[in-house]
C-alpha cells in the first residue's frame, strides 16, 4: 500500500523511503510499461554487478538489498507478461 506522504527513492545501492510533502508521480509513471521495466531491470542488474565487484561479496547487505529490489522488478515484469497474453 502506498501513502501519498512517502515516496521511494533509489540510491545507487539502497532503496529507501523518505518523507515528502507532495507525491511526485503521476498515474502513468506508477504503471510502468514493459520497455520501462526492461530498462529498469537492466540498470539494476548493472548496478548490482558493479556493487558486487566493489564490495567483493555476493552476500553484503547492500548487494542483498539491491538483489531483492531486482527480484521484485523481475516479478513485476513477469506479471505484466502474463497479463499481456
Amino acid at each position: 500500500m502506498a501513502y501519498p506522504e512517502y515516496c521511494l527513492t533509489l540510491h545507487p545501492a539502497v532503496a529507501e523511503v523518505r518523507e515528502n510533502k507532495q507525491w511526485p508521480y503521476t498515474v502513468s509513471t506508477l504503471l510502468p510499461s514493459k520497455q520501462a521495466l526492461e530498462d529498469e531491470i537492466d540498470d539494476l542488474r548493472h548496478q548490482m554487478e558493479r556493487l558486487v565487484i566493489e564490495e567483493n561479496s555476493f552476500t553484503s547487505e547492500s548487494v542483498v538489498e539491491l538483489s531483492s529490489l531486482l527480484d521484485l522488478k523481475i516479478n513485476e515484469y513477469m506479471k505484466l507478461q502474463q497479463k499481456s497474453r
